[in-house]
């Protein structure tokens, strides 16, 4: 039963220290925020901080990839889907609050989360639709994938910055309105082309 409690209390702890850290990089770059500032501003020692992470970049990282895990789960979930539940998973996995998903914008030494996870869509998971270019065509198809992927992670990102006012469903919507007409299925890459 403490073992429950402990865990409570480490979840706690890392929850205060993820929404200080926020806090602080909407005031601050990250290579502005001390250990020190940071624990403040979470109402805990430094001591505490160092037993979870070992600087602010490290805890920036670990949350992205929470975020990273969860949006390659909706991927592999929906594969070979309509593009539309995709869209409409992602929007409501977002949406929720205790996801903060506003970590994104912030780069953690590997660039911003969005550009994190749009990479990851983009190197993990191709457009099945690409058969439909030729060989001579190739080149067009490589910038198109980038076209689409990072063009849908700019759409993601605004309604993130915008305060997340239109509801998933309309995100959903407004996300599939602006893809090509036909449908769009994501595709793992070693499932081949």
């Amino acid at each position: 039963m403490e073992t429950k409690n402990e865990d409570r209390r480490v979840q706690r702890t890392k929850r205060q220290l993820e929404l200080a850290l926020i806090r602080l990089l909407q005031k601050k770059s990250i290579h502005k925020i001390s250990i020190r500032e940071l624990a403040e501003e979470a109402d805990i020692t430094r001591a505490t901080f160092y037993q979870h992470y070992r600087d602010p970049y490290e805890m920036i990282e670990i949350m992205q990839d929470r975020i990273l895990n969860s949006i390659q789960q909706i991927i592999n979930e929906t594969a070979g889907g309509d593009s539309y539940v995709f869209f409409f998973r992602l929007f409501s996995f977002l949406a929720d609050e205790s996801v903060r998903a506003e970590i994104l914008a912030f780069d953690s030494g590997q660039g911003t989360g969005y550009e994190r996870v749009g990479y990851f869509i983009h190197n993990n998971y191709m457009l099945r639709w690409g058969q439909k270019f030729g060989p001579d065509q190739a080149a067009n198809y490589k910038y198109y994938r980038y076209y689409i992927v990072f063009g849908c992670i700019a759409v993601v990102e605004n309604w993130i910055n915008g305060g997340k006012v239109e509801t998933p469903e309309q995100m959903a919507k407004i996300a599939y309105s602006v893809l090509p007409k036909e449908k769009m299925y994501l595709k793992n890459s070693d499932e081949g082309m």
